[in-house]
């Protein structure tokens, strides 16, 4: 009892702490902000705890953004590698199963080959029919036995497969998980990461073109502080669906960080992409937010999207940076707009313009 009540106090103040610290920086009291914390009061994540510190001692307080990317790059990567660690166990007894069914069976047959020696041995001394009689029970024993045994390590391999077939779905899963951004239900940055190594390294190889967008929600912080973090994940879901909903298959969505969104469009050229982003900017807004509860209209939002091609040979870094340049003009030219790196807007430094590109009004 005196244990099991220490360990109740001492969970308690974890718990505690993490309120504590949710009320105290304003963060959204949901489960993502009270495992970071509660983590962070129990110690046994020391990466975690200097990363926290750090950007404490940086701003003085935390954002959505940072705790969002403090808690994918240093609780969901715990959770995923104990979940992988798991898998792997299983993986390896299955493994040890089989090679000891594999020497079960060995041993079996040695002894089977045995009786089957001796057998044929006797058969060949043996003078009169009467004589063969008990030998060829004894072999008959021997290979109902090795048929029994046969069987029963059939039906332990054909587990140990079912088994395995499972832990190998597991694992897909896993991989699945870790590439998919929880909130949005579409990729993440490290999905985004793999995909344009990928992609960059076939435009490369076959002279192909690749288009890269770059989209963030404008104002989105306002919006957020205006009517809650719940429903500003209520709008970086109908952003992504969006999105996705927009493109072909082989196109590549993922939530790039906060509200900013990036999209990979293998096979399409500048234009083609510019175009993919008019589209997407006129379907969101048109989108009247409403409130779930109560259905009330909270009003429209705007995104401001940066197109860019890319280039042969070139490093993805680059590429990623000329398409983030178009989406900062795209922001400071007035937000709610397509911008392309052949844009008179990506050209050129202004910081006034019409709150809709002359591209985009012409589509609508």
């Amino acid at each position: 009892m005196t244990a099991k009540s220490d360990r109740h106090i001492r969970t308690l103040a974890f718990a505690k702490f993490a309120l504590q610290q949710i009320e105290r920086l304003g963060l959204p009291a949901d489960p993502t902000s009270f495992e970071l914390w509660y983590t962070y009061a129990t110690g046994n994540n020391q990466e975690l705890n200097t990363a926290v510190d750090a950007t404490l001692t940086r701003s003085g307080g935390m954002t959505d953004a940072e705790l969002e990317r403090l808690c994918e790059l240093h609780i969901s990567s715990t959770r995923s590698a104990n979940r992988l660690k798991a898998i792997a166990t299983d993986l390896s007894g299955e493994i040890a199963q089989v090679v000891g069914i594999i020497d079960v069976a060995t041993s079996a047959s040695e002894s089977y080959d045995q009786h089957l020696g001796r057998g044929l041995q006797s058969i060949e001394r043996t003078q009169s029919h009467q004589a063969l009689k008990p030998v060829v029970e004894v072999l008959v024993i021997a290979t109902r036995e090795m048929e029994s045994k046969t069987r029963a390590l059939e039906l332990k391999l054909e587990e140990s497969r079912v088994k395995t077939i499972d832990l190998q779905k597991d694992l897909e899963l896993l991989r699945l998980e870790n590439l998919t951004d929880p909130l949005t239900l579409i990729g993440n940055r490290q999905y985004f990461d793999e995909s344009l190594a990928k992609m960059t390294a076939v435009a490369n190889e076959r002279g192909l073109p690749l288009s890269l967008l770059f989209a963030d929600i404008d104002h989105f912080k306002k919006f957020n502080d205006s009517f809650g973090h719940q429903v500003g994940d209520q709008v970086l879901r109908l952003v992504a669906s969006t999105i996705k909903e927009a493109l072909r298959d082989g196109d590549v969505a993922a939530r790039y960080g906060g509200e900013e969104f990036a999209v990979l469009l293998p096979n399409a050229q500048l234009d083609v992409g510019k175009l993919v982003a008019q589209r997407i900017c006129l379907a969101i807004m048109r989108r009247d937010i409403k409130l779930r509860s109560s259905q009330q209209s909270l009003g429209r939002i705007t995104i401001s999207i940066g197109v860019a091609q890319f280039r042969q040979a070139e490093a993805a870094v680059e590429f990623v940076g000329r398409a983030d340049t178009c989406l900062y003009a795209a922001k400071r030219w007035g937000r709610n707009r397509v911008v392309s790196e052949h844009d008179p807007e990506f050209l050129t430094n202004g910081d006034t313009g019409p709150l809709i590109s002359t591209a985009l009004a012409a589509v609508r």
